[in-house]
């Protein structure tokens, strides 16, 4: 009996010490991390980083972000690259990187691999953002599975500027199936069509316009070797040109670059025939591959306020001084002319028509103040009548001409005891081309070194 009554008890006394272990364990537990929070005030009080003032800590973050980044380069997410390695460096970093917007607002978006974590990590870059306006860069392929248009379409209202880097495509498949709705482009500012290494790829015109049509607010367009496929859908095509009223700037291939025949295609520059580009400033174009008709209708119909044109010249026969001389009298307030020139036959002068007409009336180009020619052959060119051109601009127009420069390519090795047949001026001209700097014009004639 007596042993029996002792269990009661002694199981009494090992529950009060497992009570009190638990106690002690409490305390022990609570000390613990009042140690660890004393230890974070601590520190927090001995780390300059930590006693800055919250907008450097933010400056200085974004000053790494955008110092590891090429310039206009968007960021590829990584997680030991900034932004993504400021989250795991501390509680506190991590709370600092998610309170910048700026630093999660460009993103380059990898359409090659489509792995599922890669568009995890781009949904939670993007959220990080929040309602800032975004730059992001799409690089791969543009025919999309439904999945990445779903993660498009959450975040393409809030897109700014897109930059397409598009890989090289067969041109007998569909090239582009990003279908875009109606408006949801509608803050993007800027838009790039590009090919990844420089190879030509394939859409047609109407795919193109589908893209512009939803961006009501572009002001900055640039397509380079975006060639068009010969065969065009009738009902993509607009029966109207489309109108961008805030478009300023547009390049549309890339200067001195030719077109190329056969079965290519043509050039981006098709698209001029359903444009309509009345806020037009700044304007680039390679090798014009449309009608004559066509293109002149294009600066008829949108009477742009251009400031600055870069063209290279069709290669095939110098443009008719009626053809140029309307084209010019189209862009009354051209400040810079910039012509390329890329020749099959070095005995045509291709700028010729232009220096004739400009030499002859001040109400052709009547604000023209720079005019720079490019020629990648030591072709013939006409320098008395340049040299008479240079002259009225300077002395009889309303606005005085202030720099003109005629460059070659540098592989052009000209012989110099040779006058007009190996591009440079005879000594009479180099006479008055030097007065004319003498009295205050910038001329430059030659590759990196001046040969006046």
């Amino acid at each position: 009996m007596p042993q029996n009554r002792a269990i009661p008890e002694l199981q009494k006394d090992l529950d009060d010490i497992s009570s009190a272990i638990d106690a002690q364990q409490a305390i022990l537990h609570a000390l613990f991390i009042k140690r660890s929070e004393t230890r974070r005030r601590l520190n927090f009080l001995l780390d300059p980083m930590a006693r800055l003032p919250l907008e450097i800590q933010s400056h200085i973050f974004l000053c790494v972000d955008s110092d590891r980044n090429p310039p206009n380069s968007n960021p590829k997410p990584n997680h030991q690259s900034p932004p993504m390695l400021f989250l795991a460096v501390c509680q506190l970093w991590r709370g600092i990187a998610l309170s910048i917007p700026n630093l999660w607002a460009s993103l380059w978006i990898d359409l090659v691999a489509r792995r599922p974590s890669h568009f995890e990590l781009c949904e939670l870059w993007l959220k990080s953002a929040r309602s800032l306006p975004l730059s992001i860069t799409l690089h791969g392929s543009l025919q999309l599975d439904q999945i990445v248009e779903d993660f498009l379409a959450q975040y393409s209202h809030q897109f700014q500027s897109l930059t397409l880097r598009v890989l090289r495509n067969n041109v007998m498949r569909p090239w582009f199936t990003w279908k875009i709705s109606e408006g949801s482009l509608s803050s993007l500012k800027t838009l790039s069509i590009e090919p990844v290494h420089f190879h030509a790829f394939y859409g047609n015109i109407g795919e193109w316009l589908g893209i512009l049509r939803t961006a009501p607010g572009l002001s900055y367009c640039k397509m380079v070797n975006t060639f068009n496929q010969e065969e065009q859908e009738a009902n993509i095509l607009p029966s109207q040109p489309l109108m961008l009223a805030s478009l300023e700037c547009m390049h549309l291939g890339e200067r001195g670059a030719l077109n190329l025949q056969g079965d290519m295609g043509s050039n981006s520059l098709a698209i001029l025939q359903y444009l309509t580009l009345p806020a037009l400033k700044i304007l680039t174009l390679s090798e014009p591959d449309i009608a004559d008709e066509a293109f002149l209708s294009f600066f008829s119909s949108s009477s742009p306020p251009l400031e600055s044109l870069e063209m290279t010249l069709p290669h095939q026969a110098p443009w008719p001084d009626t053809i140029v001389s309307r084209f010019l009298r189209l862009v009354p307030m051209l400040t810079m002319l910039d012509l390329s020139a890329a020749l099959r036959y070095h005995e045509l002068d291709l700028f010729l028509p232009f220096v004739d007409i400009l030499g002859s009336s001040s109400e052709v180009l009547p604000h023209l103040r720079a005019i720079v020619f490019h020629t990648d052959t030591a072709v013939t060119i006409h320098y008395n009548s340049v040299l008479s051109m240079l002259r009225f601009r300077f002395t009889l127009c309303p606005t005085r001409l202030e720099l003109f420069e005629l460059r070659f390519g540098e592989f052009v090795y000209p012989d110099y005891t040779h006058d007009l047949q190996n591009g440079l001026p005879n000594e009479e001209v180099r006479v008055g081309l030097q007065q004319l700097v003498r009295d205050g014009l910038k001329i430059h004639i030659g590759r990196t070194e001046n040969l006046l």
